[in-house]
């Protein structure tokens, strides 16, 4: 399982910009397509929200969270975490 920070990363290589303070996930490149970003949200692994023209945006939560403690006190019972002494 990925933490945010990876995802993040990872969305990057593939041609998004990433805004790490906010978590937004940005669609600037022309041969980029959404298709990866619906996927990842109907998974539930991101979040959509709607600009000020009702546009969808789309958000990795807990960007924010830069270790593993963190992430773990977070989400204490992802399969990651079980293991992990907090």
């Amino acid at each position: 399982m990925l933490n945010p920070s990876d995802l993040a990363d990872l969305l990057q290589i593939a041609g998004f910009d990433v805004d790490y303070d906010t978590g937004e996930v940005y669609k600037t490149h022309p041969n980029v397509s959404y298709e990866l970003l619906i996927f990842l949200a109907s998974l539930g692994k991101i979040d959509v929200g709607r600009d000020e023209n009702h546009l969808p945006t789309f958000f990795i939560s807990d960007l924010h969270i830069s270790t593993m403690e963190q992430y773990c006190e977070a989400h204490p019972s992802d399969q990651q975490c079980k293991c992990y002494d907090v």
